[in-house]
């Protein structure tokens, strides 16, 4: 856990030096996928984006069994669809805290930040500006971060995690091919949502980076114990 806090952390310092100092990986990266005149066409087609619907709904379905799930196992104080009301808890927490509360409410609605598609350097008319700065080329839903990327990597902890609950059950190429269905299914909605026109590669970067901290957190607390032990701590300091 340690370790994992530790690389999370330099993951963002690295991401933030990267994409301020170097504004032209975000700026290259978009470029790949532009064409004047035509805009982004290139993986612009109906099985993308119908890939793309399921993959979310799929992310809506489980938040919203999740919160059901979550009460009725803690009230009945025993397993609904076979999950314990931890794994609902985390589950639910970690849909609500990430893509909801903290890249939709917070970042996306207040950044600022014009889509790709929107720029002028890409056929738009609002000024490019780098990821992490709060400016006023964009007045909702804009584009940094990523909540489908927010929720796809959502999306693919609670494979692992299932990888996890039930790896006895599962022949070892069945945990590794699971698990790498976790990960393609993100990384194909942050190839699509940055293909597309709709959020820089940036974006994307950090979008999965508050959701895999938040999932680092809520392990912690709620599978790890951290807030039993620093409850323990303060009566023991108090």
């Amino acid at each position: 856990m340690v370790r994992t806090g530790w690389a999370l952390l330099a993951a963002w310092l690295l991401g933030f030096a990267l994409f301020r100092t170097f504004p032209g990986i975000d700026l290259g990266v978009t470029a790949l996928f532009y064409k004047p005149g035509n805009g982004f066409p290139e993986i612009s087609n109906a099985l993308w984006e119908f890939l793309r619907q399921r993959i979310w709904d799929v992310s809506i379905v489980l938040f919203l069994v999740a919160l059901v799930a979550w009460p009725v196992a803690a009230f009945r104080k025993r397993k609904t669809l076979g999950l314990p009301a931890r794994v609902w808890a985390f589950v639910s927490l970690l849909y609500l805290v990430a893509p909801i509360l903290i890249v939709n409410g917070v970042l996306k609605a207040n950044s600022g930040r014009a889509r790709p598609a929107n720029v002028d350097l890409f056929g738009g008319s609002h000024q490019f500006t780098l990821a992490g700065t709060f400016t006023d080329q964009c007045t909702r839903n804009c584009s940094f971060v990523s909540g489908e990327v927010a929720a796809a990597v959502a999306l693919a902890v609670v494979i692992w995690l299932a990888v996890e609950i039930w790896r006895r059950a599962l022949p070892l190429w069945g945990v590794r091919y699971i698990r790498a269905v976790g990960v393609l299914l993100a990384l194909f909605i942050i190839l699509q949502r940055v293909g597309t026109g709709r959020h820089f590669l940036s974006d994307a970067y950090f979008a999965g980076l508050v959701t895999l901290t938040t999932a680092w957190l809520l392990w912690g607390v709620i599978f790890a114990g951290w807030g039993a032990a620093l409850g323990r701590r303060l009566r023991r300091e108090s």
